[in-house]
């Protein structure tokens, strides 16, 4: 096997694991990353974790010409590169639209320019909102916003258009989306864009909704990355974690090595082309059950402000 893949975002948590799935089924990897200090740190140098077989290109999506000079000799693409996170999205918009935006569209017109044969682009659970939910009489209806008044008196719950509370269930593909955050909307047009052109220019193009992801190389440092991530550096810190709101919203958490396993697979399949995909684990659990140890002692969590902080020393089993 001798086709060569470029990871745009590549040094980073998924797109590394990524590079050594790749790797290891043999294929030759490219990885254009600008290194970002928020998930590198400070320096600029390539992490320590990424694999040494993968040909590193320092550089910026936003610089078309850097772009142009990754996809030379490439056969299919992963665009993962992107700014990550749904509450900075919402201060920093500018940033966001930017990199998220005009930079998928630098790849893109890069590709125009010099075709591959295939194009997987990372997408987000992010545009389902609140997701999908279950009504008492059986229906299946979208989960609507929560309003500003529910939130400050404390009530999570989210209510159907009769009052009944209504309950989650798996969102698949179908769900429309529900653009709630500049990031979510930024990852709808990344996925929009790649499958245009894809059907345009007859690019196999595969969008890929990333559920919770969790393992190795998330940056600790970093204060949007995923909740495991965050409860681990807290853990680490000798502070036990947060939990916002009453810590029952329904998570879907899913391995590192399962995501890259299905990233893989997308770029292999013949019947991917011009689809959107979930990747997930097909389990679900509380923020909760995610932050405490059960140990049958009856202790309970104890408020601290709008959030609550689970004793230490509860917090163990499900971050090993």
């Amino acid at each position: 096997m001798s086709e060569t893949i470029l990871i745009t975002g590549g040094a980073g948590f998924i797109g590394s694991h990524l590079a050594d799935e790749l790797l290891n089924e043999g294929y030759k990897v490219k990885i254009l990353d600008n290194l970002s200090s928020q998930v590198h740190g400070e320096g600029g140098g390539a992490p320590s974790y990424l694999n040494k077989e993968a040909e590193l290109l320092k550089g910026d999506v936003l610089d078309p010409l850097a772009v142009r000079r990754a996809l030379r000799g490439v056969d299919a693409v992963f665009h993962f590169a992107a700014m990550v996170g749904v509450g900075q999205s919402m201060y920093e918009v500018a940033k966001y639209t930017a990199v998220n935006n005009q930079g998928t569209a630098n790849v893109l017109q890069a590709i125009i320019e010099n075709p591959v044969e295939k194009l997987v682009v990372a997408s987000s659970m992010s545009l389902y909102g609140e997701g999908l939910f279950r009504t008492n009489d059986g229906a299946l209806v979208p989960g609507t916003e929560r309003s500003l008044s529910q939130l400050k008196a404390r009530d999570w719950e989210v209510y159907d258009e009769h009052g009944g509370v209504l309950t989650p269930v798996p969102t698949p593909e179908t769900k429309l989306p529900t653009l709630a955050s500049i990031y979510a909307l930024s990852k709808f047009d990344q996925e929009r864009m790649c499958l245009l052109i894809g059907r345009a220019y007859g690019i196999s193009t595969i969008a890929l909704r990333f559920f919770n992801v969790y393992g190795t190389r998330q940056a600790l440092s970093n204060p949007y990355t995923g909740v495991m991530a965050i409860f681990a550096s807290r853990l680490m810190n000798d502070r036990a974690p947060m939990i916002f709101e009453d810590g029952l919203q329904q998570r879907d958490f899913v391995s590192v090595h399962d995501v890259a396993l299905g990233c893989r697979m997308a770029l292999e399949s013949e019947q991917a082309a011009g689809q959107v995909f979930n990747i997930g684990s097909g389990n679900h659990y509380t923020i909760r059950e995610l932050a405490t140890y059960r140990r049958g002692d009856g202790q309970e969590l104890h408020r601290t402000g709008d959030h609550r902080e689970v004793p230490r020393g509860r917090c163990e089993t499900l971050l090993r």
